[in-house]
């Protein structure tokens, strides 16, 4: 199977299950403060596929959260999210077995210095972040023009707006902010698609 072919399936199947497919791969979020309650909204309308993959490939979109990427190692978030953390509520962890059989790790940092309360990564067996999502503070969301180019999301709404991103390495990521009134309170970056392999 080509590289195109492959992504033209991956964004049909994208296509057909709409913004679930974000849903699907979020984890529940933590309790407290720091974790708003997500608001239901209707099931956007997506672009065709031709847009889709043209935005894929050109938009500019934040795919990082507080320097973090992913496919950066356990050892790498911990380096940039240990000194931003909350003393009295060090970072919490979980190990479970994920979709396809492999161990995962889930990590949540409680955050004392920045506009995140929190932020949730889970990594994959060779411990590299295949998912994150950070939890923005009350007063500090984010607009969904902030975070990427809001003509090229495939997914927009007052509450939801959506990004696939191709990555040099033919790798496809999904970027997804939520929240009221066009404005973030949580935002998620996840692997859809790894590179293929040669």
């Amino acid at each position: 199977m080509t590289f195109r072919s492959s992504i033209t399936a991956l964004l049909l199947a994208l296509g057909i299950m709409g913004s679930h497919a974000a849903d699907q791969a979020a984890p529940p979020q933590p309790t407290g403060s720091a974790a708003p309650l997500a608001s239901p909204s209707p099931a956007p309308r997506l672009k065709s596929f031709k847009e889709r993959l043209a935005a894929a490939q050109s938009v500019k979109v934040e795919t990082k959260l507080l320097g973090l990427e992913l496919d950066a190692t356990l050892e790498r978030a911990h380096q940039i999210l240990d000194p931003l953390g909350d003393p009295a509520k060090p970072a919490t962890e979980a190990k479970e077995d994920g979709e396809e059989g492999e161990m995962e790790r889930k990590v949540l940092w409680n955050l004392a210095k920045s506009d995140f309360g929190s932020i949730l990564i889970k990594t994959d067996e060779q411990e590299r972040i295949s998912y994150m999502m950070g939890y923005l503070r009350p007063g500090k969301e984010m607009p969904f023009d902030q975070i990427g180019e809001t003509t090229k999301a495939p997914v927009l709404t007052d509450h939801t707006a959506a990004w696939d991103v191709v990555r040099p390495d033919k790798s496809l990521l999904r970027v997804v902010a939520r929240g009221e009134n066009g404005k973030a309170n949580t935002i998620s970056i996840f692997i859809v698609k790894r590179p293929p392999k040669h």
